[in-house]
């Protein structure tokens, strides 16, 4: 059943550990698109001030339409019916225990909703983006961490306790590998997230390969770009990267038999660097009926897929399961 929301635009947040990305949505398209640093001393200060900003905003939506309603994800566990973070690492810890959408929506005045973002990253592909047409999907966010969004029958999972299908990255690859955030050995995140990747740069430095690598300020970016360049010291980490990715792609296609895997995030803007390998291998691997079923497609929607999926849920709360 759909919530009783007037039709008009969606005031759209997804907060992330480094960035806040704000716009208002009608349907798959945003309008004053805006990106700001997360501040974490005033982290719900910021967002109410944003959203002040875009509702006083006359060019922010088409002539005759209005914002009508909220949608707030964030990363973390979310428990949607209370509107609150139940758990999460590092930046937004702070927020653990509030009642942040109903802080927002009564601030603003508008009915508010709240999810995880790499759900809603999930749901926005699922509807509006690569992943249209297909009822079952898996998508992965890639970049500082990796998010997780599992889409089943054309509806995204979210669980009894809000962890369904958003722990991918915390999957085990390497059982002897290094410590994750979360506290679990060799998960996913750990090898090929933000820190893995610099940190498996740093000791492929230190066996004293000549690199463009060798700088103070280095990115994962970084080593993409000088992959691309013919460094093989960077070519080698990317190789590794892609190994990675891939033995977790099947192990998510084992346990949740998709129809397509969706990968975005930053790292996907060089999807061209790692997905023929990562398509070759799931290929090679996955136990599909028929064998060779499952698409690795790159995410088409950017930064703006979990604002139109969060958008996309406050209008349709059914589309979860």
């Amino acid at each position: 059943m759909k919530r009783d929301v007037p039709a008009g635009g969606i005031l759209a947040f997804d907060i992330g550990g480094t960035r806040i990305k704000s716009a208002v949505v009608l349907g798959a398209t945003t309008h004053s698109f805006t990106t700001v640093p997360t501040e974490p001393d005033d982290l719900l200060g910021t967002v109410i001030r944003l959203g002040q900003g875009r509702m006083g905003d006359r060019g922010a939506l088409p002539l005759r339409s209005s914002v009508t309603g909220i949608g707030l994800c964030v990363k973390g566990i979310v428990d949607p019916e209370q509107g609150v973070l139940v758990d999460v690492n590092e930046v937004l810890a702070s927020w653990i225990g509030q009642p942040l959408a109903e802080k927002l929506g009564c601030e603003l005045g508008l009915p508010c909703v709240m999810e995880n973002d790499a759900r809603m990253y999930a749901l926005g592909e699922l509807i509006h983006g690569a992943g249209r047409g297909s009822e079952n999907m898996v998508c992965l966010t890639l970049g500082t961490g990796v998010g997780s969004g599992v889409a089943l029958h054309g509806r995204v999972l979210r669980g009894t306790r809000g962890t369904a299908g958003i722990l991918a990255g915390h999957v085990t690859v390497q059982v002897d590998g290094p410590r994750c955030t979360c506290g679990n050995i060799g998960c996913l995140e750990a090898l090929i997230g933000t820190a893995g990747l610099i940190r498996a740069a740093r000791e492929t430095l230190a066996g004293g390969h000549a690199s463009v690598l060798r700088r103070a300020d280095l990115e994962p970016r970084h080593i993409f770009e000088a992959a691309a360049e013919g460094d093989e010291p960077a070519q080698e980490l990317v190789q590794r990267f892609a190994r990675h990715l891939a033995a977790g792609v099947v192990t998510l296609i084992h346990a949740y038999d998709p129809d397509i895997v969706v990968l975005g995030g930053g790292l996907a803007a060089r999807s061209e660097q790692f997905l023929p390998f990562v398509q070759e291998y799931v290929d090679a691997h996955a136990w599909t009926v028929p064998r060779g079923r499952v698409r690795v497609v790159p995410a088409v929607l950017g930064d703006s897929a979990a604002l139109v999926g969060i958008a996309d849920l406050m209008r349709n709360p059914d589309r979860v399961l």
